[in-house]
């Protein structure tokens, strides 16, 4: 039995006793019936997003396609027969909203928008609005635990505060008679899955008759159900997202209590079919009698500005109906959810190091057993044995390769992230100006997470998804021995080294061009000649292109005409090549046109050089099917240009590195494959070549790992060298076939394995070239010999508490970059993909 079948039949027993003790507490064998048939999307994936958004049944789609097909659905603001039509259905629609939520029609009503976010806004620009008007202003106050959604109406209020659960309860209890404002929160933590009571707004309406509630749904919906079926007490305002309950449609929606709805009258402006009476007069509006009336029936009327995206709302109601023929009810997908939730909770909480060290930090105090305070959503992080964190961005990689589905980061909770990683505002502002950025990858700064790994469950997860999970979890994040800081390599048979083959990557991120074995290719400190010169920027986001996400750019393949100065570059996809001349100097060049733009790369903003003119633009965007054109890194760049990452040992001076990611060189020891392919051929997986670490330079080293004690590496022929910087880390682009562009779980998993330190996977050497030359430059070519300068870690302090997860190598905490020597500026750890 392997241990993740043995952790499955755990894990059911455990289930069943669950069922046994409460009947109907989960479904989870009737979803395994036809999970495969509704969710073909979900075939080999473990998906844990659901509070991002939950999945589309096949079955939908069907019936939506099938509806749209057969009916004729005119614009609603029209009144023939088609648009009648439309017009009962989208009413039709709004009930059934309704009755969702036990909302009886008299005393609420619905309001379509964009999403949940959009919901917000509309009531922020209200009160915005009637804030205006009387010149008063209004009050705010947020639950601490809220979407950054609801943290921006603070924005527009002259008075806001953040509260916690217990300061909530006060104010709300406080009675003042006199006072204006909007009392906003979360039914449900995004970020935690905690939840809050919603008989906070019948009791602020009580004390505060001047105060208004916003409740967050959003992530409440996507698993349970929400009763407003008493109108006194129901929260005025309710925001909530139609794509996180049912996948589809992308589609949100606003409660109205009908009783609170005047003040959301306020608003200024208006669009079309929510006025009974408009004129545009020539020359200025009259200021004594109205040239605009608002309709004054429900909030929808007069809230829902311009067409209502109907076709959105028709397929709402046929997602009602396909979700409640698969799972009845959100009482029952609640059940289902919290059981499996139960399991997972109590399974990461007894998770233990060998030393017994807990692996799982679960950020909630509440327990998924009771669904008034805990829904089936956990954020967490991750613990190492010697107590230190794990990078979450390093958790993301990793389980992107097995296919598991999850979330992290900053997960849009500020202040969730405050309290639970113990962050003061200090801190945050501090992490802020050392250029930490939401959606980045900066995971730990200062020793703490700056965000958090969160996973959720939805309707159609099942016990696999939760065992492959734990399993994942088991696998690659429990530590079941104490291994020692470094295991001695055998001393090297020899410390002459011989360079086997050289690359360079002319167009970043597309295929390598390798240096024929006949030719010499000069090398400068910056690195290799045209590596990495050339980039394809996206002509939506102006963003240079990688091919993490972009895979079929290892497809296009450059080749470099040394005699006529060009770039050749082919792929299967176009049926002729493309050529640009590489000096722009020569006048028997026809020189394309090029434009200055600004482009991202590794988070750094660089000026390059794009390519205008159409046929380029248009072959790289047949290649790829994206809309991407050629941009060239000038010589003499524009805002000075980009240099090497703080993080690895510098040598004297700023080192360029173009569009590189962190260094100008990347070196790779041949022999250091040999036993990660002997692991992966153990496991049945797929053997990896050498040429999906994009090195520019690979070497016959003396034996496997011995690049993690390589000083430098000395040209026998001169008196230049190339200086090691430290060890690469790596993410999952290494499982991107170089030649196919098809993706693998390997080398990642294995060399996740074998090759980890500080949260961090490793493999090859960042490195410089040192020449005695006033130029800086030299040549290089396939064969030449080097001479091995080893590092002499007899001196150096290995007593770091870190650890290399495997025996078979000699890298330490002191050798890795990311605890670098005390002279090198530190930067925190950033999660990146070095030298695409």
């Amino acid at each position: 039995m392997t241990e993740y079948t043995a952790l499955r039949a755990g894990l059911k027993e455990q289930l069943e006793g669950v069922e046994r003790l409460h009947p109907g507490a989960s479904y989870n064998a009737q979803v395994e019936e036809f999970r495969e048939q509704e969710y073909p999307q979900l075939n080999g994936i473990t998906y844990l997003d659901h509070a991002a958004t939950t999945l589309y049944s096949s079955s939908l789609i069907d019936a939506v396609s099938s509806d749209l097909k057969k009916s004729l659905l005119g614009n609603p603001h029209s009144l023939s027969p088609s648009s009648l039509e439309t017009t009962r259905r989208i009413q039709d629609t709004r009930v059934r909203v309704l009755q969702l939520f036990n909302a009886d029609p008299e005393h609420f009503d619905v309001v379509f928008c964009g999403n949940a976010t959009a919901a917000i806004k509309l009531v922020a620009d209200a009160f915005a609005a009637h804030s205006n008007d009387s010149g008063s202003g209004f009050q705010y106050r947020v639950h601490e635990d809220s979407h950054t959604s609801l943290v921006g109406t603070r924005q527009v209020a002259v008075d806001s505060r953040a509260l916690s659960s217990r300061q909530m309860n006060e104010f709300a209890g406080s009675r003042d008679k006199d006072g204006f404002g909007l009392m906003a929160y979360p039914a449900q933590s995004n970020m935690t899955g905690e939840r809050y009571p919603i008989s906070w707004a019948g009791t602020l309406r009580e004390n505060r008759p001047g105060w208004y509630t916003l409740l967050d749904a959003a992530a409440l919906v996507t698993t349970s159900p929400l009763d407003l079926s008493d109108a006194s007490t129901a929260p005025d305002f309710v925001s909530l997202s139609f794509y996180k309950m049912f996948g589809y449609p992308d589609l949100g929606g606003l409660i109205v209590r009908k009783a609170s709805s005047s003040i959301l009258r306020s608003r200024k402006y208006f669009g079309g079919g929510t006025v009974s009476f408009v004129m545009n007069p020539l020359g200025r509006p009259s200021n004594s009698l109205p040239d605009a009336v608002r309709k004054s029936g429900d909030p929808h009327e007069f809230l829902e500005d311009g067409t209502v995206p109907f076709h959105s709302i028709i397929a709402l109601d046929h997602a009602i109906s396909d979700h409640k023929r698969l799972y009845g009810s959100f009482k029952k997908i609640s059940q289902h959810t919290q059981a499996l939730g139960t399991l997972v909770f109590e399974s990461l909480k007894t998770l233990k190091h060998s030393n017994g060290v807990s692996v799982v930090d679960i950020y909630t105090g509440q327990h998924p057993s009771d669904p008034t305070s805990q829904g089936a959503t956990f954020a967490f992080n991750l613990r190492k044995l010697n107590g230190s964190f794990v990078g979450f961005n390093d958790v993301l990689k990793l389980a992107s390769v097995r296919d598991i589905h999850l979330r992290t980061g900053g997960l849009c909770n500020p202040g969730g992230v405050m309290k639970w990683m113990d962050l003061s505002e200090h801190e945050m502002r501090k992490n802020f100006a050392e250029g930490k950025r939401c959606g980045d990858e900066w995971d730990l700064m200062n020793g703490k997470p700056t965000g958090a790994i969160r996973i959720s469950l939805g309707a159609m997860s099942t016990l696999d998804d939760v065992a492959r999970f734990l399993s994942f979890i088991d696998e690659f994040y429990v530590e079941k021995t104490v291994s020692c800081t470094a295991t001695e390599l055998s001393p090297p048979s020899s410390n002459i080294s011989r360079i086997s083959k050289i690359s360079i990557y002319p167009i970043k991120s597309c295929a390598a061009f390798d240096i024929p074995p006949s030719k010499s290719w000069k090398i400068m400190t910056q690195g290799l000649e045209y590596d990495r010169e050339f980039c394809l920027i996206h002509q939506g986001t102006g963003k240079v292109m990688d091919m993490k996400m972009y895979p079929k750019m290892a497809l296009i393949k450059p080749f470099i005409d040394s005699e006529t100065r060009t770039l050749s570059i082919s792929c299967k996809q176009t049926p002729v090549d493309l050529r640009i001349p590489l000096d722009e100097s020569l006048p028997t060049h026809s020189h394309p046109i090029t434009k200055k733009c600004n482009s991202k790369v590794c988070g750094d903003t660089v000026v390059v050089q794009a390519y205008s003119e159409k046929r380029i633009s248009e072959w790289f965007s047949e290649a790829l099917g994206v809309p991407c054109t050629l941009a060239r890194y000038p010589s003499a760049p524009d805002g000075g240009g980009r240099y090497m990452k703080n993080h690895l040992r510098q040598p004297n001076g700023e080192i360029p590195i173009a569009l590189r990611n962190e260094s100008p060189i990347l070196v790779v020891n041949r022999r250091s494959l040999d036993p990660i392919n002997e692991t992966i051929s153990t496991t049945g997986g797929k053997l990896s070549d050498i040429s999906v670490f994009r090195s520019n330079i690979i070497v016959d080293g003396p034996q496997p790992f011995d690049e993690d004690k390589w000083l430098q590496l000395g040209f026998r022929n001169s008196d230049s060298t190339i200086q090691l910087l430290g060890p690469c880390r790596r993410c999952h682009m290494i499982c991107i076939d170089q030649t196919t562009s098809e993706r693998s779980p390997e080398p990642f998993v294995t060399l996740s394995k074998l090759r980890t330190i500080n949260g961090k996977v490793y493999f090859g050497q960042h490195g410089t070239f040192i020449s005695d030359s006033d130029e800086q430059t030299g040549s290089i070519r396939v064969g030449d010999e080097l001479d091995i300068t080893y590092i002499d870690l007899d001196t150096s302090d290995t007593d770091s508490g870190e650890s290399c997860s495997s025996g078979n190598t000699a890298i330490t905490a002191d050798t890795a970059v990311d605890n670098p020597e005390p002279a090198v500026k530190h930067e925190p750890a950033q999660a990146s993909c070095i030298l695409q």
